[in-house]
């Protein structure tokens, strides 16, 4: 299988990745901080649906305007539709489909306990999203080794690449000169 040089993007979207993790390292601060100074349920619940749905919405959001996050961004790739436009907003959901439904199931199952004044602790919940995405990461990772536009199922399911930025804007470039 002959993978062409603009969608050869695997060692730039494992680093995007690591970029846009350290991220949302301060969060991790922050939710131990208010873990830590308050006790009010409905102020938890609130935080605990910001701090849950933050990475999806960061990715999502920027996916949408962008193209990219920030991780994708120092590394120069970009998410697009199949077709080489930009991605929209359909298509990013898509992308984020089984992370968001992650986030939904914890949503779904600790909010109702977290107003009840029930203390977070690991349950068969966090498992399953612990284990689910450990398996959706190897699926996506066995699918992006396995296509020559190297598209992982996020990728197949909202029909979209990762092309190299600086092709980009070398077809961009040729596009004008030939206007």
């Amino acid at each position: 299988m002959v993978v062409q040089h603009k969608y050869r993007t695997f060692w730039p979207r494992f680093w995007a990745g690591w970029i846009d993790t350290f991220v949302f390292i301060p969060l991790f601060g922050v939710d131990w901080l208010v873990q830590q100074t308050t006790s009010a349920p409905v102020v938890l619940a609130l935080w605990f649906v910001l701090y849950t749905l933050s990475f999806d919405i960061y990715s999502v959001a920027l996916h949408t305007k962008y193209g990219q996050t920030l991780g994708k961004m120092a590394m120069r790739i970009k998410v697009l539709s199949v077709s080489e436009t930009k991605l929209s907003l359909r298509q990013a959901l898509l992308r984020d489909i089984v992370p968001i439904l992650l986030s939904s199931v914890s949503l779904v199952f600790w909010l109702p306990r977290i107003l009840a004044g029930i203390k977070f602790e690991l349950t068969w919940v966090d498992e399953l999203s612990l284990y689910g995405s450990l398996a959706w990461f190897v699926v996506e990772l066995v699918t992006m080794l396995t296509n020559a536009k190297r598209r992982a199922v996020h990728d197949l399911i909202a029909g979209s690449v990762v092309v190299r930025v600086e092709h980009i804007e070398v077809e961009l470039s040729h596009s004008a000169a030939d206007a």
